[in-house]
């Protein structure tokens, strides 16, 4: 008997002492979310601003899955501030892809130089909107391989080798890049990406919630919305399979009106995705549910990257 009150009391502890460090798990999430509904950024909002971030170009080695080796460049949003020798401020993430037919510096422009998406971000931080952060922006193409099978699987370039490169060579919330230590810094992750970007962007929703927790796909869906009801399910299938519910991920999806090519599908794919409120649960704050979508002026150009990034970002990140 005072063996199985001995066994009951040590079983009763460890039940506490798990419950403990759940408790403790969830205190550390984001509660406090800025409501999500769309409002279209003044022109205005840009100008005045003095504290300039810059842009760099970062190199990485990659391989395919069959071992074919090839290196890759991005170019970096790097925030005003930025000391890499302060290994105590950490900052978040963004990796953004550009569409069809474009590259590396499509949409933060040379590095070095100046674009319309840099002066949105240096007014966001500035403007306190944002907390600094960085901005990463690659290119899905390999040489001599289909544009649309490399948009399909960055994926496994994204997990293997670009976020451990530039998260070993930056200050993130990683504090290493093992496989753990980039999971346990995943709410401090985004992706997103315009046109061609945005259906890497559901790829990497499918193979990457393990490294990434948020998501901004713009001007595009997985396929022209014929299927939506297919892709919804097989969404909801790929983040079961994967171990996580609907608590451990938030998408914010946008496009530019109903002239953007990309309307269609990406507004089929998101009502089906709404009719599985067990995965996808549509709000107007993510402290509600995990999945918004907006329409904004931009049409199917980077325009509407920047508006609906300038909504998206104040609500990512833990």
């Amino acid at each position: 008997m005072k063996k199985m009150k001995k066994l009951f009391a040590l079983l009763l502890a460890a039940v506490l002492l798990m419950s403990c460090f759940a408790h403790a798990e969830e205190s550390t999430r984001k509660t406090d979310f800025p409501d999500n509904t769309f409002v279209e950024m003044d022109p205005s909002y840009i100008t005045g601003v003095t504290q300039r971030g810059k842009t760099v170009l970062f190199r990485y080695d990659a391989k395919t899955e069959d071992g074919r080796e090839y290196n890759k460049g991005a170019v970096v949003y790097v925030p005003y501030g930025y000391d890499p020798e302060d290994t105590e401020t950490r900052y978040n993430v963004l990796y953004l892809m550009h569409g069809h037919g474009g590259g590396y510096t499509t949409l933060l422009g040379n590095p070095g130089g100046f674009s319309t998406m840099m002066f949105v971000l240096d007014a966001m931080i500035e403007k306190g909107r944002i907390e600094p952060m960085f901005i990463v922006c690659p290119t899905y193409m390999i040489p001599e391989l289909d544009e649309f099978w490399c948009a399909a699987n960055f994926s496994y370039e994204l997990n293997n080798y670009l976020i451990p490169a530039f998260e070993s060579s930056y200050n993130t919330y990683a504090t290493d890049v093992t496989p753990e230590g980039i999971h346990a810094s995943r709410t401090h992750r985004a992706f997103g990406g315009f046109s061609m970007g945005s259906l890497c962007t559901w790829n990497v929703f499918q193979n990457s919630l393990d490294q990434i927790a948020y998501y901004m796909p713009c001007c595009g869906g997985i396929s022209f919305g014929d299927d939506a009801g297919s892709m919804a399910v097989m969404l909801a299938q790929k983040v079961a399979a994967a171990g996580y519910t609907k608590d451990d991920f938030f998408i914010y999806a946008g496009c530019g009106g109903e002239g953007d090519v990309g309307y269609k599908g990406l507004t089929a794919q998101i009502e089906a995705m709404k009719e599985i409120p067990d995965t996808f649960v549509y709000c107007e704050n993510f402290r509600d549910g995990n999945l918004y979508y907006t329409q904004c002026s931009g049409g199917h150009s980077p325009k509407s990257v920047e508006l609906i990034m300038y909504m998206a970002l104040p609500t990512f990140f833990d």
